[in-house]
């Protein structure tokens, strides 16, 4: 199997769709869990499945987009992940992909056991998209399915996406980032 820039594309462009809309159309759907120091995390129900909500944190980080954006890149996940995940193992890249100037990254993350459940491995795409009309800046994981990225032996195959909104604030010395 051979991977086609285009589609890998087209199949975070659909989350990242459905999930700006959730994230800032849909307000009175999401029920605030917590609100601390400039964060604030709320869950939505999933229409189709109430046992797996939609969840959404919107913080104000004191950085520029630059400086926030390069934090959570990939390449900085061995030594940031630890700080934001405990069950965070590590972090395999298998693959660069562009398409129209969006860098996409092939990858798989492995957490540790988490309480009363196994050991999980995640295969999705990393994509760095290009900002929006208002200059939010833009990127996501969608999970990838692939025989060529088999689940890890000792490890449940997990799927997550998440898209995730960097908005300048201050003249850019803060940053509004959204993660659904």
């Amino acid at each position: 199997e051979v991977f086609d820039a285009k589609d890998l594309y087209e199949a975070y462009k659909e989350v990242e769709t459905e999930y700006h809309v959730k994230a800032f159309h849909d307000a009175a759907k999401w029920k605030i869990l917590a609100s601390h120091d400039n964060v604030e995390v709320s869950m939505m129900e999933h229409a189709s499945d109430p046992n797996c909500p939609y969840v959404k944190m919107v913080a104000i980080i004191p950085t520029s987009i630059q400086a926030c954006w390069n934090w959570l890149s990939l390449s900085n996940w061995p030594k940031n992940m630890p700080k934001m995940d405990p069950f965070y193992e590590s972090v395999e890249l298998y693959g660069n992909f562009d398409y129209r100037g969006v860098n996409m990254i092939l990858a798989r993350k492995k957490t540790k056991r988490i309480l009363a459940f196994g050991k999980r491995d995640m295969v999705f795409l990393s994509v760095s998209d290009q900002p929006l009309s208002d200059g939010t800046w833009v990127s996501g994981s969608v999970s990838i399915q692939t025989p060529q990225i088999p689940r890890q032996p000792g490890y449940t195959r997990a799927f997550q996406d998440s898209i995730a909104f960097y908005k300048p604030l201050d003249g850019n010395t803060k940053t509004q980032l959204t993660i659904v």
